[in-house]
C-alpha cells in the first residue's frame, strides 16, 4: 500500500511538472474537437482583424446580433445538410440579419469543411469575393458562427458583416 504522504508527494510533482511543461508546449495538446465553437469564432475575428490591419483597415468589433445571425445560419446549413447563402426557406443573409435586429448588414462569407479558424480564414483570403468582404474598410462590425457535428461537411462557418 502506498503511504498517503508518498502519494501526495507524487501528485504534487506531477502537477508541478505539468505546470512547467504546458507553457512550453511539451504537455499533451488538446484534441482539435476540444476547442469550443466560441473559441473558433473568436480566433476567426482575431485572424481577420490581423489581415485588415495589414490592409490599413480598422479592426472589426464583434456585434452580438450579427453573431446570432451567423450562428443560426451555420447551424441551419449543418442541420439541413445544405451549403448556400440562401436558407432552405428562401431567406437571404439580409433577411436573417434584420431578423436579429441589425439593420446595417453589408456582406456574408460562408465556408464548410475547414477544421480550424486558420484554415477557414486562409480559404476566404484566397477567394476574391470573400477577401473583398474581409478587407472592406467600410465594414465596422462582424459576427461569426460555427456549427459542428454532422452534415456533409461536418463543420459550417458563417461570417456576417455590418457597416455600424
Amino acid at each position: 500500500m502506498t503511504h498517503p504522504t508518498a502519494l501526495r508527494s507524487t501528485l504534487v510533482r506531477a502537477a508541478a511538472t505539468t505546470a512547467l511543461l504546458a507553457p512550453l508546449g511539451l504537455a499533451a495538446a488538446q484534441p482539435a474537437q476540444a476547442v469550443t465553437g466560441v473559441q473558433l469564432e473568436k480566433d476567426v475575428v482575431r485572424l481577420i482583424n490581423a489581415e485588415r490591419k495589414k490592409a490599413g483597415c480598422s479592426a472589426l468589433r464583434i456585434e452580438p446580433k450579427l453573431t446570432r445571425a451567423a450562428s443560426l445560419h451555420s447551424y441551419d446549413m449543418r442541420l439541413k445538410n445544405y451549403f448556400s447563402h440562401t436558407s432552405e426557406d428562401g431567406r437571404s443573409p439580409w433577411t436573417r440579419i434584420k431578423a436579429q435586429g441589425y439593420n446595417y448588414g453589408s456582406a456574408e462569407n460562408i465556408a464548410a469543411g475547414q477544421r480550424t479558424a486558420a484554415s477557414v480564414v486562409s480559404a476566404w483570403m484566397k477567394s476574391t469575393g470573400h477577401r473583398k468582404n474581409i478587407l472592406n474598410c467600410k465594414n465596422k462590425a462582424v459576427g461569426v458562427g460555427v456549427s459542428r457535428g454532422s452534415g456533409k461537411y461536418w463543420i459550417y462557418w458563417t461570417q456576417d458583416f455590418g457597416t455600424r
